[in-house]
């Protein structure tokens, strides 16, 4: 089971990935409430509602798997945009998106989608999305991770 890298609840169903004091998280969703909510990302379960064991193949199954797009996306589709010789207005009709949209995505000022970014992907040939494994290694104080866990908030202060 996830567990809330914030107070390490274990989390069920659905978990937020959120922004605090700089540092992307996976939280509760009673850890995400009042904050910058990035996406969620959805836990899967078996029918009896243990949660799935991840195998040791180098496969994934999507729940797994969480897309972000890569830092600098802007630029990156700037250049290669310019690299091929192609105008906002065009690019923008390959993509199915208005020119003003793909000018405020080039000025950093907005985040493509992830389906706009495969898109982009797939006309300009550059990489956009960056594939994270969802969970991984859980640490505790002692070394012992089948004990308790150690979160962020054993070890931040927070200030009000």
């Amino acid at each position: 089971m996830a567990k809330c890298e914030l107070c390490g609840a274990e989390i069920r169903g659905v978990a937020y990935r959120i922004v605090l004091d700089g540092a992307e998280m996976i939280v509760c969703s009673r850890c995400a409430k009042g904050r910058t909510v990035l996406g969620t990302v959805r836990l899967s379960t078996t029918p009896s509602g243990q949660p799935t064991k991840q195998k040791l193949s180098p496969r994934l199954s999507r729940e797994d798997v969480e897309e972000v797009i890569v830092e600098g996306y802007g630029e990156i589709i700037r250049q290669a945009r310019e690299k091929m010789g192609l105008t906002r207005e065009l690019l923008a009709l390959m993509v199915g998106e208005k020119e003003s949209t793909l000018r405020r995505i080039e000025a950093g000022q907005l985040e493509p989608t992830i389906e706009l970014a495969r898109k982009l992907e797939k006309i300009l040939k550059v990489k956009l999305i960056e594939q994270y494994v969802v969970g991984g290694s859980v640490y505790s104080a002692d070394g012992d991770s089948s004990g308790y866990d150690l979160t962020l908030g054993d070890v931040a202060e927070f200030r009000d």
